[in-house]
């Protein structure tokens, strides 16, 4: 998750994030597991030269969390569900584009992992 926000940090700098969305819940999420406000994040991102860079300033600050918070955050991130009926049917009708007929895609976090190839779009 880390990667993927340092990425729509820099398209957001840059004026190019197009159809992604810079400080969702899910990298509110991720700010709230840092302790970092989303500003704070973009600001850090744009003086950083590259992803070891913003890591190592985050690591300085002890803002990376190890063990079990670190467990628990992964954890929230791997089963985000939709939990309102609203965001039940804009994720129905996202993956109906994205993946046509899958039930089995489940949470948002699968939904993206087709989306971005990590998973495959039709059912093995």
């Amino acid at each position: 998750m880390l990667a993927r926000t340092i990425d729509k940090a820099r398209a957001q700098l840059a004026g190019t994030l197009g159809e992604y969305v810079y400080d969702c819940p899910m990298d509110r999420q991720l700010f709230a597991t840092l302790g970092i406000a989303s500003d704070e994040f973009l600001e850090v991102v744009s003086r950083s030269p590259d992803d070891i860079a913003v890591v190592a300033w985050l690591r300085g600050r002890g803002a990376i969390p190890e063990g079990e918070a670190l467990d628990g955050h992964n954890d929230s991130i791997e089963h985000w569900a939709p939990k309102s009926a609203e965001s039940k049917a804009r994720f129905e009708r996202q993956r109906e584009v994205i993946a046509p007929g899958r039930a089995d895609i489940t949470t948002w976090t699968d939904l993206l992992d087709v989306e971005e190839g990590r998973l495959a779009a039709v059912a093995g």
